[in-house]
């Protein structure tokens, strides 16, 4: 080393790819005795230089070395419950929901929703913040009279603070229900004063019935959080099966999700047969079976199926993009689309 030599200097002339190989193989070559290359080096401190067979051995350890990582992350994430990183989630996105009940076009309900981290609730659960805003009804704002009840009957909801089960990312508890029900009050009193017909009247007895038979499950029974929520489940060799219910009615399905990884994301693709016990009348009745009727098989279980394709980002395991399909044939054949975008901000 002689005097005003760097390291960089060194690399240049040698033409070595970069300092961390001239490192590696110095202090890999030098005598125990001998200083070994850091941060500083010494003048006429000896330097053992690499040759281009050497610098190629190096990479090709180095790109082993990397694919063993990778290999080994990926069979964590393939073998384990899937977590996203609950503090990394402050996104944005976008939701459209397709309902294809009808013949000819669907009706299609779109929103923005805000989903970030709070904080820890009491139980040493996940808390987040969540709200919905934005809405259209057939990429317009509402323009009837019946469409901006609908809109409004639902804002009181937002911002909704709810908590995940203990070690299971899915939604359990809403905490901010005695505020949502004072909204809701107050949003009752003016849509009464405002809307008359039958049809708003009764879609606010709806509503209010609603609130007071068990707000918690409705809010829950939210689409975009079920769909969101679905994928963070316990996967062996990238595979999991298991009941779980979806759609608004809770429905029990068969689900199976399987999952592969690229060099940046998680794709999940999601495959779900109905399997509840409930005839589709019960359904449309809530009512909830006992465990003997969990046991009993129906000829009458409905026709019903979810097939989803999740992607999610590699590094903070955060949803980035879905796309589900659920079908359901209670009286008549209804097929309801779901896309899911994150909005960059």
């Amino acid at each position: 080393m002689q005097k005003g030599e760097t390291i960089d200097d060194i690399v240049s002339k040698y033409d070595i790819p970069d300092a961390e190989i001239l490192r590696y193989f110095h202090n890999h070559h030098a005598p125990e005795n001998s200083s070994h290359i850091g941060s500083v080096v010494f003048t006429e401190q000896e330097i053992f230089i690499p040759q281009k067979q050497d610098v190629q051995k190096i990479l090709e350890s180095q790109k082993k070395l990397r694919e063993d990582r990778s290999e080994r992350k990926e069979n964590h994430l393939k073998n384990k419950i899937l977590y996203p990183d609950f503090l990394a989630i402050k996104n944005h996105y976008q939701v459209k929901i397709s309902n294809y009940k009808d013949p000819g076009s669907p009706d299609v309900f779109s929103f923005d929703a805000q989903l970030r981290y709070m904080n820890q609730s009491e139980q040493n659960s996940p808390l987040f913040y969540y709200k919905k805003e934005n809405y259209l009804i057939n990429d317009e704002k509402p323009h009837t009279k019946l469409g901006d009840l609908a809109t409004e009957a639902i804002q009181f909801l937002y911002p909704l603070e709810f908590s995940l089960e203990k070690n299971i990312a899915k939604p359990y508890s809403i905490k901010n229900l005695k505020e949502i029900r004072t909204r809701w009050e107050k949003t009752k009193d003016r849509v009464f004063s405002s809307y008359s017909d039958a049809y708003s009247l009764k879609y606010i007895k709806m509503m209010d019935e609603a609130m007071n038979e068990g707000l918690s499950n409705y809010i829950l029974n939210d689409l975009f959080l079920q769909f969101f929520f679905s994928p963070y489940v316990n996967y062996k060799n990238g595979n999991y099966e298991g009941e779980r219910n979806f759609h608004t009615y809770r429905i029990l399905y068969q689900d199976t999700m399987q999952m592969q990884i690229t060099a940046d994301e998680i794709h999940i693709e999601q495959q779900a047969y109905c399997t509840d016990p409930r005839t589709p009348q019960q359904i449309l009745d809530k009512w909830i079976p006992d465990e003997e009727d969990m046991q009993e098989e129906s000829d009458n279980t409905l026709e019903s199926y979810i097939k989803g394709a999740y992607i999610l980002d590699k590094n903070y395991k955060i949803l980035k993009k879905a796309n589900i399909e659920l079908q359901t044939n209670f009286y008549e054949e209804e097929t309801i689309q779901i896309e899911i975008n994150i909005i960059e901000r």
